[in-house]
């Protein structure tokens, strides 16, 4: 069974991305991926998804409590991508008996076009949602959905908690998730020891060439290329969080003029777009800021991710009725 819902206009979300983009010099991952940018995206991020031991986020997923308190499991994935990195745990949890149903929510019809795709064929229910989790509407309109299952396990995966402001996508999850149901994230860990973590630093800053076909479809979409300037990282960390957090612009080199959907933007020389950023985490901070939100984290485990440049962390989280302090 496969459904498809419209939360929204999906011509509002682009007017909404391109004001955004036009007055704060910032690309939105969301106006990216609805000037189809989802290809270039997974580009390389398939390659990546195929080094992953599946079996071990089954085994962790498995012992989770959840399934001793329901008969229904809804497993909704916020910023749902093409729906690889759930893909393989849906299908082994459908095949071993466990009652789950995958309602995959994006704000590009792109990007849910390739989830379809993707998990056509998989036996597991599947409701797809077109919306943007930080409108005001958005939480009533997915309770509406949800509200029959006996638990709700909320997932953001493939690094998209890394890419929001920390504050305001942790105010947005407290408000979307009730008491008692689960949040599910997976987000780059730092290491233990200062010469592996500046290893990591020093892969995070050479993204720019290590995931160049990412980068250069990033500015095709926008009328812009390598030859309109320079891209520079900026190392900072989150005021609210130990993270290492890479922030990636495009220097303009020369005064011009980029049109995108048919608006306009002058660029000064000098001027620069914000592109993506980019956050590992220190695990212990990320659990405590959570817990001011009211998560508490039950457990986690770093799966084996074969030949890539960095780990990637699985963590679930109960939201509990009040913050801890």
């Amino acid at each position: 069974m496969v459904e498809q819902l419209f939360f929204c206009d999906p011509d509002s979300l682009k007017v909404d991305y391109l004001t955004e983009f036009l007055a704060e010099r910032r690309v939105p991952q969301n106006l990216f991926y609805l000037l189809n940018g989802a290809n270039a995206f997974y580009a390389y991020r398939n390659a990546d998804l195929a080094q992953i031991a599946w079996q071990e986020e089954y085994d962790f997923f498995v012992k989770q409590p959840f399934w001793l308190q329901a008969e229904q499991v809804a497993f909704v994935s916020l910023g749902c991508g093409n729906a690889g990195p759930e893909k393989m745990l849906l299908s082994k949890l459908h095949a071993g008996g466990y009652p789950v149903h995958y309602v995959g929510v994006d704000s590009s019809e792109q990007m849910l076009a390739l989830a379809t795709e993707n998990l056509d064929g998989e036996a597991v229910p599947q409701t797809y949602a077109l919306g943007d989790f930080s409108r005001p509407d958005f939480s009533a309109r997915l309770w509406d959905v949800v509200v029959d299952f006996d638990v709700r396990v909320y997932a953001m995966l493939g690094g998209t908690f890394g890419n929001f402001d920390q504050v305001m996508i942790a105010e947005l999850l407290a408000l979307l998730i009730p008491t008692g149901d689960y949040l599910y994230l997976d987000v780059v860990p730092q290491y233990a020891t200062a010469h592996e973590n500046q290893q990591l630093r020093a892969r995070l800053s050479r993204a720019p060439e290590n995931l160049s076909s990412f980068f250069d479809g990033l500015l095709a979409t926008l009328g812009l290329s390598r030859e309109n300037g320079d891209i520079v990282a900026v190392e900072s960390r989150d005021g609210v969080l130990n993270t290492f957090r890479y922030t990636f612009y495009l220097e303009v080199a020369e005064t011009l003029t980029v049109s995108c959907m048919e608006e306009e933007a002058t660029l000064q020389a000098g001027e620069r777009v914000e592109l993506l950023s980019i956050r590992a985490y220190d695990v212990a901070s990320l659990t405590a800021f959570l817990a001011g939100y009211g998560f508490r984290l039950l457990d986690t485990y770093i799966p084996d991710v074969g030949n890539l440049g960095h780990r990637w962390q699985r963590l679930m989280f109960v939201k509990s009725a009040r913050p801890e302090t």
